[in-house]
């Protein structure tokens, strides 16, 4: 992990924004579609779950980024723009199929389960890594990913169960 405080902390920033936001976001949505799933209604179940859950999960990732990328400020390395937005789109990519291989390989109802506990444990490992690198307790930062991006993801759930069409 020593290797990672000599990256421009521009992409450690993209490239936590894009694996929190594509958790969060793509666990909330494929949950919150499954479960409201059902009937005509699904393009209106869609936006309503999209909508709601990228809006909180981008403040999510905002702040988790922004606080990583303060902690490790110290060494600073100039960043390429283009490089930071490859970083978040193929951070954001890698991270979407974790909770979109369940859904693959199961029955959307018990995908649901599977896909939300693997979220969650990209989550926390997202988290350990993030206190490593920022040199805070591990455990503190996996609690702190895990709550705030499992809150945002929440929002989806439960916007699938008030709008179930």
């Amino acid at each position: 992990m020593r290797h990672l405080k000599r990256i421009a902390p521009d992409y450690i920033h993209s490239i936590f924004f894009g694996i929190e936001d594509s958790l969060v976001s793509t666990t909330g949505a494929l949950a919150g579609i499954a479960i409201g799933a059902g009937s005509k209604s699904v393009i209106l179940m869609t936006a309503l779950v999209i909508i709601a859950v990228e809006s909180t999960s981008m403040g999510a990732s905002e702040f988790l980024s922004e606080e990583t990328e303060e902690d490790i400020e110290k060494e600073k390395v100039p960043a390429n723009p283009r490089v930071s937005g490859l970083l978040i789109f193929g951070s954001y990519v890698l991270a979407g199929l974790i909770p979109l291989v369940p859904y693959l390989l199961l029955p959307h109802l018990q995908a649901i389960p599977v896909s939300i506990a693997a979220a969650l444990i990209g989550m926390a490992i997202l988290g350990l890594i993030k206190g490593r690198v920022s040199n805070k307790s591990q455990l503190r930062s996996a609690l702190e990913v895990l709550v705030i991006g499992g809150v945002a993801a929440a929002i989806g759930i439960v916007v699938g169960i008030i709008f179930k069409v």
